[in-house]
Formats: C-alpha cells, structure tokens, sequence
C-alpha cells in the first residue's frame, strides 16, 4: 500500500471513530464545555450536601467532629431558605457515597449544590476557603466566600478562594460550589465553631450568598473566568 493510501485509510478511521464515539454532555471539539455558561439566576431549587456522615466523620480535632458540625450547619442553612425547595443530601447521621451524592445534585433539576466541611490543618491555617471549578459556579463560589469571610474574617495561611478539580465542583450537572467553614485544628476558630451563635451566622452568611446569586446572577461578580476544557473527571457522573 503506498503512503498516501495508508494516510488517507488512517484518517478514514479516526473520523469513523469519532463519529461512533459516545459523547457525554457538553461535549464539543475542544473537548468538554461542561459547565462553561453563566452563572444561575431565578432557580428556586437548593441542594445542600453537609460533609462526611456516618462511618467517615471527617475531621476531628479540639473534641469536634466535622460530619456533626457540617450537619448542623447544613440544616441552618436549609431553615434559611424559605421559599426554595431545599433538598438535603443527608439530614442525619449516616454515611453516602461520593457517587450518590453526585446523583443526588445532578438529578435535581434547574438547582445548585452547595457542600457543606469543615477544615483540618496546621494549627497556625484559620480562616474559611471555596473551592469551586466551573465556569457557572464562579459567581455563587465568590458570594459565598465573601460572606463566609464577613463571618469569619481572621484568615491566616489558608488556601482562600480555589478553583479546584474535585468530584463535587466538576462532575454534577448544575452549578457546584464546596465550602469550608473553618479549621477544627485552630484554636479560634474551632472555638467560634462550638458556639451556636456563631453556626447561626456562618449559615446565614451561606443563604444570603444563595439567594442573592438567585436573584442577581453573576452581576456584581466582574468578568468569568475562562473555560478549563476537561471531561468529568469519572465518566459515568455525567450520565446523571
């Protein structure tokens, strides 16, 4: 066979390849676009997923557990959010798996998901962070880190404000935002964190966050950041 059959019978194939190639939402010829559109605006729906449960607890430190006060947390924030349907990943003690969780947000409709930890670190690292990753979730991302810091404004060594791949900052099909509310390993914050109070404000500050995202989109939010063309990071998330 000479060399311009063998090249025109090779890309012959590649093309029929990648006709007959599954594809996952969003894809495009760059790769994926999952994600990659404005922020919401106008949902009426919440999801909220409080950290760990059950058999994995989490962070522990100072006599605190992080599935408890994720939970604590999540519920206040869910009680804060009247008027929306709020859909709680958890309402108790118990243990779900990543991929359900996953499941759970990408099957609830026109809605976001906010995951509720708390942090474990160095002594010295205080402070909240906001790990978020797509295009759609970076204006809810930066609400609820600006309020959570208004909350708690003493950062010190922390990661802050993150894009970051993680399972529930990617791989849902509605815009996803991963929180955390404090370090149990800090003196000062792990003290704020026992106290109701301060719980109390911590979850208003993440439903004021919410509702104003519902209400004004990304406005106020400067420019998008730009798209980071990647396939959900386990395939069969993306099938909901």
């Amino acid at each position: 066979m000479t060399f311009l059959r063998l090249a025109t019978a090779v890309v012959g194939v590649l093309f029929l390849a990648s006709c007959q190639a599954p594809s996952l939402p969003g894809m495009g010829r760059g790769g994926s676009t999952y994600g990659d559109r404005a922020g919401p605006q106008g949902f009426r729906t919440v999801v909220i997923d409080a950290g760990h449960g059950g058999k994995d607890s989490g962070a522990r430190a100072r006599g605190l557990t992080e599935k408890t006060y994720a939970l604590d947390i999540a519920k206040r924030v869910r009680a804060e959010l009247s008027g929306y349907r709020v859909i709680m990943v958890r309402s108790d003690d118990r243990f779900i798996e990543l991929d359900d969780r996953v499941r759970i947000a990408s099957r609830s409709g026109d809605a976001v998901l906010v995951s509720i930890h708390l942090n474990y670190g160095r002594s010295y690292r205080a402070g909240p962070e906001t790990y978020w990753w797509r295009v759609d979730s970076y204006g809810l991302a930066r609400r609820l880190h600006q309020n959570m810091n208004a909350v708690c404004p003493h950062e010190s060594g922390n990661a802050g404000f993150v894009r970051r791949r993680l399972r529930l900052t990617r791989n849902p099909t509605i815009p996803c935002v991963l929180v955390e509310c404090g370090y149990l390993t800090n003196s000062r914050d792990a003290s704020s964190l026992a106290s109701s109070a301060y719980r109390e404000r911590m979850a208003e500050a993440i439903a004021r966050a919410i509702k104003t995202q519902s209400a004004s989109g990304d406005s106020g939010m400067g420019p998008l950041p730009r798209p980071i063309y990647a396939p959900p990071s386990k395939a069969s998330d993306a099938r909901g």
